[in-house]
C-alpha cells in the first residue's frame, strides 16, 4: 500500500483512459476528463500512458505516504505541498513513508491528475480501472475516495526522471464539427452558437456541461429518435440551452445535436470552471481528425516535456535517506 486518504477533496476518483466497447451494454467510457494532463502525469514517471491515476476536481485531496515512491501531478493549477514545502505541479517529486501530500483548491482549471510510479493498483472492470460512480463500477469500489481509504501501486521501480511539463499555450476557442442534426438549425441559429459565447452553469460534472447563453431552436422540434452519444456531443434540449456530453454521459440520447467538440479540444473544455465562458469555432471533420492525430503524436513523443531545472526534487531523495538514518 502506498497512499492513505486523509482528506478526499471534493470529488476524487481513480481513472485511466476509459472503458471502451461497452456502450451497447449501457456503460459509458468514463476515464480521465483531461486525457492530455493524465497522460503527461504518467509520462513524467515513465509509466504506461494508461496507468491508473487519481482525478481531483476543483478541490484537491491530501494523503499520507505509506511507502516511498515518486509522484507527479498535472492539469489544473492546484497548490501542492509535501510536508509543508510548496511544489509546482508538472514535475516528478520523491515522497517518503510518513510524508503528507496536500493539494489545495484549483486556482486555474478544474481537474488535477495525480500519478504514482507504477500506477495505482485497482481491480479492472470490463478491461478498465476507470470509476463510473453512477454505475458503481471500476476504480476504488466504484466510488469517490473517502477518508481512510488506502490505495497501492504497481510494481514498477520509482525512477526520478529529469523532466517537467512545459507551459501549454493554446487559443481560447473550442473547436467543433457539425453534429448529426446540424441541418435542423438555421443559419441564424448557427451564428448564435459561434457568436458571443456561452457561460458554464453550476450544472457541470463528469456527465456533461450545461451552458447558458443565446437560445438555439431546432426546426421541427428538439426531439429525435434515440441514437448513440459521442464524447463532446452538443445536444440542444427543449429550452434551447446547449449541453456538452462528456465522459460519464448517457449512452443514448434523443435531443438534436448541433455540433460535436473536436477531441483535440476536450482538455481545454473540461478544465473550465462554472462561470467561465466558452466560445465555439467550426472546423471540418478532416481538420479535427488531423489535429487530434498531431496532438497524440506530440504527447507520446515528449513534445510537452522539457528539462527540469528545479533541483529540489533531486535533493529530496538524499534528504529522505538522511532523515531515515537519523530516526533509527
Amino acid at each position: 500500500m502506498v497512499l492513505k486518504v486523509k482528506n478526499p477533496g471534493l470529488y476524487t476518483t481513480v481513472q485511466d483512459l476509459g472503458r471502451y466497447g461497452h456502450q451497447a451494454e449501457g456503460f459509458s467510457p468514463a476515464g480521465a476528463m483531461d486525457y492530455r494532463a493524465f497522460m503527461l502525469a504518467n509520462q513524467l514517471l515513465g509509466n504506461d500512458e494508461n496507468a491508473p491515476g487519481l482525478e481531483m476536481t476543483l478541490q484537491g485531496a491530501s494523503f499520507e505516504v505509506m511507502k516511498d515512491t515518486v509522484i507527479a501531478a498535472a492539469g489544473a493549477d492546484m497548490a501542492l505541498k509535501v510536508d509543508g514545502e510548496e511544489f509546482s505541479t508538472g514535475v516528478p517529486i520523491p515522497v517518503f513513508k510518513g510524508s503528507l501530500i496536500e493539494f489545495g483548491a484549483a486556482e486555474d482549471g478544474s481537474r488535477t491528475y495525480l500519478a504514482a510510479a507504477g500506477g495505482f493498483k485497482v481491480e479492472p472492470v470490463l478491461g478498465s480501472a476507470s470509476t463510473h460512480v453512477r454505475s458503481g463500477i471500476g476504480g476504488y469500489h466504484g466510488r469517490t475516495l473517502e477518508v481512510g481509504d488506502v490505495i497501492g501501486t504497481g510494481d514498477a521501480a520509482a525512477a526520478l526522471r529529469p523532466f517537467r511539463i512545459s507551459a501549454i499555450e493554446e487559443a481560447e476557442a473550442v473547436r467543433v464539427i457539425p453534429g448529426q442534426q446540424y441541418d435542423r438549425f438555421s443559419e441564424e441559429m448557427r451564428q448564435k452558437l459561434f457568436g458571443e459565447g456561452y457561460t458554464l452553469t453550476k450544472e457541470c460534472d463528469r456527465m456533461g456541461y450545461r451552458l447558458d447563453g443565446p437560445e438555439l431552436v431546432a426546426e421541427g422540434g428538439h426531439d429525435v429518435l434515440s441514437e448513440p452519444t459521442q464524447l463532446g456531443s452538443v445536444q440542444v434540449p427543449k429550452g434551447g440551452m446547449p449541453i456538452v456530453l462528456l465522459n460519464d454521459r448517457q449512452t443514448a440520447g434523443g435531443y438534436a445535436r448541433i455540433a460535436t467538440v473536436a477531441r483535440v479540444d476536450i482538455p481545454k473544455l473540461v478544465q473550465k470552471q462554472p462561470g467561465d465562458t466558452v466560445k465555439f469555432e467550426e472546423i471540418s471533420v478532416e481538420e479535427a481528425a488531423m489535429l487530434y492525430r498531431e496532438e497524440m503524436e506530440k504527447i507520446r513523443d515528449g513534445g510537452y516535456l522539457e528539462m527540469n531545472n528545479d533541483f529540489r526534487s533531486h535533493v529530496r531523495p538524499t534528504a529522505g535517506k538522511l532523515k531515515r538514518i537519523m530516526e533509527r
